[in-house]
Parts: C-alpha cells; sequence; structure tokens
C-alpha cells in the first residue's frame, strides 16, 4: 500500500478535528459546559482522550474552536432560511423552532449551538473569545426571531405588547428549560411545545 501524500494526510487531520468538534457539540449541547469533560467528548468522539489534546490544549479550547467551526458552517441560517421560505405562519415558523431547539443533538449542529449557548447565557467568568461568540449567536438568534413575533402580531397570531420583551421572556423560558434537562421534552414535543406557547398566543 503506497504511503499517503501531504495532502491525504491533511485531509484525514482535518476529518479527525471535525469528528472531535461535532462530538463536543453534542456533549456540551446534552451536559453542559461545567459538567463536560474531555473523557466524555473522546467517548462520543471514539477516540483516545490523548488525541483529542493533539488537536486542542483544554477543554476551553474545544469550546472555543467547536463554537467558532458551528457558526462558520452556516447550518444556522440555512435552517432559518429554509423556516422563512416555507410559507408558514408566524407562530407555525416559532412552533418549529421551539421543537428544533428540543430536538436531540443529532439532528444538526445548529441546534446544538442553540443549546450551547443558553447553557452559557449569563455564566460568569466566561473567556472573552468565547463570550463574544456566545454573545453573537444570542444577537443572531433575537434578531432572526423578532421580525416572526412581529409579524404575528400583525396576523393576531401573537399577544400584543412590546415584541422585545415578549422575545426575551420567550428566550428565558426556553433557556430555562434547556439548562435544566430538555429529555422530558422529547416525549409528546409537539403538544409541551403547544402549552408552551400559549404564553405568547393570542388565540
Amino acid at each position: 500500500m503506497a504511503p499517503l501524500n501531504k495532502e491525504q494526510l491533511n485531509q484525514i487531520k482535518t476529518e479527525r478535528k471535525e469528528q472531535i468538534m461535532r462530538a463536543a457539540l453534542k456533549v456540551f449541547a446534552d451536559h453542559g459546559v461545567k459538567l463536560t469533560k474531555i473523557s466524555m467528548i473522546a467517548k462520543e468522539a471514539k477516540v483516545s482522550h490523548g488525541l483529542v489534546y493533539h488537536y486542542f490544549d483544554s477543554k476551553d479550547n474545544i469550546l472555543y474552536e467547536s463554537l467558532e467551526w458551528a457558526m462558520d458552517e452556516n447550518t444556522i441560517v440555512q435552517f432559518f432560511n429554509e423556516l422563512n421560505e416555507s410559507g408558514k405562519s408566524p407562530m407555525e415558523k416559532i412552533k418549529e423552532f421551539t421543537q428544533y431547539a428540543f430536538k436531540e443533538s443529532e439532528s444538526g449542529i445548529s441546534s446544538m449551538v442553540f443549546r450551547i449557548a443558553q447553557h452559557l447565557n449569563g455564566a460568569n467568568n466566561l473567556p472573552d473569545h468565547i463570550h463574544e461568540i456566545v454573545d453573537n449567536a444570542g444577537k443572531f438568534y433575537k434578531e432572526t426571531l423578532s421580525p416572526l413575533f412581529l409579524d404575528g402580531q400583525k396576523s393576531g397570531e401573537i399577544i400584543q405588547g412590546d415584541v422585545e420583551e415578549l422575545l426575551d421572556v420567550y428566550l428565558t423560558v426556553l433557556s430555562g428549560i434547556l439548562k435544566d434537562d430538555s429529555s422530558f421534552w422529547r416525549e409528546n414535543v409537539e403538544w409541551k411545545t403547544e402549552i408552551l406557547l400559549r404564553m405568547i398566543s393570542e388565540r
């Protein structure tokens, strides 16, 4: 068997690093940053503990690079683009996003990023570079969801009031659920989402 050339070796390294980052996002999303350990990431990625350290210096380094990679993948933007082009009503779009947030991490990195951002929201002593990514993610969700809330008010689906305040209430409740334990919400998720959204629904 011929030895691998430099380009092939680099491709293998890139794929292995992405494998670890994808696993890290799942573990961070499912367990929160504080409870996540390098050994858990290694187990999820099906690699050795030492190999994780070959690519990353620390847990914070894995978190930062994984989030940065995930944001660059643009799957979050793609999800909302598809949602906005779906022709569904504003409330139906908000409902679909809510259900998406509760999905298992295997569903895609965009839901994982949202869940990790909720775990980190309001956390103290975050390194500046991680804090910046979390802030940017939070701004993105607010800027993307705000027009849906406004359109929902115009169509009579969503209760009247300050849109920013309503959105803050919605995201605070959703954040609290995801920080605690979202596994309960994955069972009969459609019905439970209906109940949750009654706090902003006009009907």
